[in-house]
């Protein structure tokens, strides 16, 4: 079996929801504060939440205009005011040493998810890969990060794994489904046998019910998923013959050939997602992770004064 050596993360979007913020700051390099206190931009903590899996290399498939400032940040170059105080200098030269492991693909014109992994198809080669969104920050429940506990799952399977999370009936617009038996002995782990993207009610309740589950509950896409080298064969060929899901490249249609194929796990996560990428959710990033941080009775005293 080869180890998960290098993962994904696509961020090639336009950042829409968030502009005109991102007319002068890419998304990718919003900042937040991390749960050790220090503040960072997103992909810093997404990057670093694959380092904690086991990766060595990332490629970060971009917009040409992105490169710059990216590579810019992550040269651990800094003032000499920083390099004078020992703590600052040392979060520099971390930011420099995660540097040397990040590759670039261009994505050159907008073709749908599946498309911006695509573009990092030369990097992949015959490997399996971790793939993350570029807009989602994770806070695990347990001592192990959340795509550690993918690659755990994979390890002890050797196939593909997707992580999962819980949605209502009231959400099933804003996710992808998945459909699955739950694997005896392993409430969290399940083997799937379908996918849908953001299906109906009624497609839902006919074909995506699990029986594991409480009515009206459902199995959704957690955001991030770790895949053999099939998906790419998969993608090339729907790339090369024109297989569109709405006039785009579908990553999760590569992936339910590769489920067909392969078969492909799907891992219920210990832990919590939280989408960067639209205003409302990224006020729930923020206090989430300042509640899990250095500063949460700062912040709690501030919501009582302020709201009590």
């Amino acid at each position: 079996m080869q180890p998960i050596r290098k993962a994904i993360i696509p961020i090639a979007g336009y950042g829409t929801r968030l502009f005109p913020a991102t007319k002068t700051v890419q998304k990718a390099l919003f900042p937040l504060v991390d749960r050790d206190g220090v503040a960072k931009p997103t992909i810093q903590i997404i990057i670093e939440e694959a380092l904690a899996a086991g990766v060595e290399e990332i490629c970060l498939v971009i917009q040409p205009e992105q490169r710059a400032p990216i590579e810019a940040y992550f040269s651990g170059d800094v003032v000499d005011a920083i390099r004078q105080k020992p703590e600052l200098a040392a979060q520099a030269e971390k930011v420099a040493a995660i540097g040397k492991r990040i590759q670039f693909a261009v994505q050159e014109s907008q073709e749908g998810y599946g498309h911006a992994v695509y573009c990092a198809k030369d990097f992949v080669g015959q490997e399996p890969v971790l793939v993350f969104l570029g807009d989602h920050v994770y806070i695990s429940k347990t001592d192990t990060p959340c795509a550690r506990q993918l690659v755990e799952v994979y390890e002890q399977g050797g196939k593909s794994v997707t992580s999962l999370d819980l949605c209502r009936e009231s959400e099933l617009h804003l996710n992808g489904l998945v459909r699955g038996k739950r694997i005896p002995n392993r409430p969290n782990l399940f083997e799937l046998d379908l996918t849908a993207e953001k299906p109906s009610v009624d497609f839902a309740r006919k074909h995506l019910r699990v029986e594991a589950l409480a009515p009206g509950m459902y199995l959704c896409n957690f955001g991030i998923d770790l895949l053999t080298p099939l998906l790419f064969e998969v993608l090339d060929y729907n790339y090369t013959h024109g297989i569109r899901t709405q006039g785009e490249i579908q990553l999760r249609d590569a992936m339910g050939e590769v489920m067909r194929q392969e078969g492909m796990y799907g891992y219920l996560m210990q832990g919590t997602r939280y989408d960067t990428g639209i205003p409302q959710n990224l006020i729930k990033t923020i206090v989430a992770f300042g509640l899990y941080g250095p500063y949460r009775e700062e912040i709690e005293e501030t919501i009582r004064v302020e709201y009590d």
